[in-house]
């Protein structure tokens, strides 16, 4: 006879593992749902994640789900508002859910599970936030909280008997003292930091999302994950610019070097640049400069070459150098 099968909201945080194990011990088929966040390399293989690594000491399988363009519309206009930053708290656990409520229909799962904790969080999880987090999640009475269960009503799968109610836990407020203790119980010594290390909460990622919404209407799933790289430079409400700092971030640029209005290579050693909007000719200069300003160019004339978003390319040679109080007024 198949088990029941469950669908667990995890990040690799310690209280998605330990809902996951608990669940588990009920007998429950149960697999970890991750919602890729834009700031993860768009190429990389879900199953190299630190968090697929951390799932095996529980042998959880996890399917994972990467963050699309709707997602966007999210971030830049959270219905349930931003937290300190710009992390949209109540609005990205609703899209999580729902997308994780979408694959438990998927596979016939029965409910989905997070692991939320009454309390921990003053933004997303008080009591009132949790009921409507529930609400709009469209999946009323199927969403579980293994480590609080017992401080909640009970769900649709506890009144029929898929999941055992006594066996769910009572878990509340800000200390994590038996959290640790239930790791240690079940072994598992290693697990994300909580809140993920989620890029929305660091304040300098925070301004550059910020920037870009401010700038520019059209925005891409690739223009999220570049905040991530280099230096970040506005030079008018038209157009910012990427500066690499080594030829790691070099290689990694070049990959979306399509995506780009124009893109800076020098002949010398030194910086590319990635350049989102249109460019005057002064500020052409200036680009240039800002490379001769973190590169190596040589003595006597040193080439740069630039190519625009149709694949033209000419060479341009600027001297001299930015200035760094030129650069601290522009810096994102």
């Amino acid at each position: 006879m198949d088990r029941p099968r469950g669908v667990v909201l995890y990040s690799g945080g310690l209280d998605s593992l330990l809902a996951a194990r608990v669940l588990k011990d009920q007998g429950l088929e149960i697999i970890g749902f991750n919602c890729i966040l834009p700031f993860v390399k768009p190429d990389i293989d879900p199953k190299t994640l630190r968090i697929s690594l951390l799932a095996g000491q529980i042998s959880l399988d996890v399917e994972y789900f990467r963050c699309g363009k709707d997602y966007l519309d999210i971030l830049r206009k959270p219905r349930y508002g931003y937290g300190k930053h710009i992390n949209p708290c109540i609005d990205c656990k609703i899209y999580f859910i729902r997308k994780a409520a979408e694959f438990m229909k998927s596979i016939g799962a029965e409910f989905v599970a997070t692991g939320e904790v009454v309390g921990q969080r003053p933004m997303s999880q008080l009591k009132n936030t949790l009921n409507l987090i529930e609400k709009e999640s469209g999946i009323k009475g199927r969403l579980l909280r293994p480590l609080s269960a017992r401080l909640l009503k009970p769900t649709i799968p506890e009144m029929e008997g898929v999941v055992n109610r006594e066996m769910l836990l009572d878990f509340s407020g800000r200390s994590r003292k038996r959290q640790m203790e239930l790791a240690g119980k079940y072994g598992i010594n290693e697990f994300s930091s909580p809140a993920g290390g989620c890029l929305l909460t660091d304040r300098y990622i925070a301004e550059r999302v910020r920037d870009l919404f401010m700038h520019h209407e059209e925005i891409s799933i690739s223009d999220i994950y570049l905040l991530t790289i280099g230096r970040h430079f506005r030079l008018s409400d038209n157009a910012k610019i990427i500066v690499t700092r080594n030829g790691l971030e070099h290689d990694e640029m070049v990959k979306y070097r399509d995506f780009s209005d124009l893109f800076f290579v020098p002949d010398f050693k030194g910086p590319s640049v990635f350049v989102k909007g249109l460019l005057r000719d002064e500020e052409l200069a200036l680009v240039c400069r800002i490379i001769n300003r973190y590169g190596r160019p040589e003595s006597g004339e040193s080439a740069i070459t630039v190519t625009d978003s149709s694949g033209v390319s000419r060479k341009l040679i600027y001297h001299g150098q930015a200035l760094e109080e030129e650069l601290d007024k522009m810096r994102i």
